[in-house]
């Protein structure tokens, strides 16, 4: 009698949970990842331990063109926000670029360092340069652009840049706006410096 009482119960059991109206599932929240850019062209992303990654942002790597060496800050360096901090090399034309934050240096990216063309294909991803710990953060951040002031900001320094090269347009852009590859092995030495010092606060 108690099996017969113990099967009917379990079939109850299972009816009333397939009746039961199932609840929707959450839809799965995207994360959405928040990048401060410096007027000199480098960025950091937070990460969740406190530190932060540091790169190049896509103007700059355009710029220089296909990347063949980059030169890290060795590990445990202090780096000043708006201090030269890296080096990328394209041909015989180098490009040095400023540190976005204040911090010591506690990681490099072996990846970039065995195969530099990650900056060119994956700036904000895989071709991160290194990571900082940073020193004092929230008071440098508002020296930093982020969200659609960066887009806006990066838009209106591309104008700018054509200024550079107004008696030869073509030399900049390709059919529809694209700007040439290799920018930089086009410019003339001076016009290198000027560019340099100009857009990423460094000289040649």
């Amino acid at each position: 009698m108690s099996t017969i009482l113990a099967i009917v119960t379990a079939v109850i059991l299972i009816i009333i949970g397939l009746l039961r109206p199932r609840q929707a599932r959450k839809p799965v929240e995207q994360v959405i990842v928040r990048r401060y850019v410096h007027p000199g062209h480098g960025w950091l992303r937070m990460t969740e331990d406190g530190d932060v990654l540091v790169g190049m942002d896509d103007f700059a790597q355009s710029v220089i063109g296909s990347i063949d060496t980059v030169r890290l800050p060795r590990l445990l360096k202090h780096v000043e926000q708006g201090g030269m901090a890296w080096e990328v090399v394209h041909g015989n034309r180098k490009l040095k670029m400023v540190s976005p934050v204040t911090g010591w240096v506690i990681e490099k990216n072996e990846m970039v360092l065995t195969n530099p063309s990650l900056v060119n294909t994956c700036p904000y991803g895989d071709g991160w340069l290194f990571r900082v710990r940073p020193s004092k953060l929230a008071p440098q951040l508002l020296n930093l652009l982020t969200g659609k002031t960066v887009h806006e900001w990066q838009d209106k320094v591309r104008v700018e840049l054509s200024g550079f090269f107004s008696a030869t347009p073509a030399l900049m852009y390709q059919d529809g706006g694209v700007m040439v590859a290799n920018l930089s092995e086009r410019c003339s030495d001076e016009e290198w410096k000027k560019v340099t010092k100009e857009f990423f606060l460094t000289e040649a």
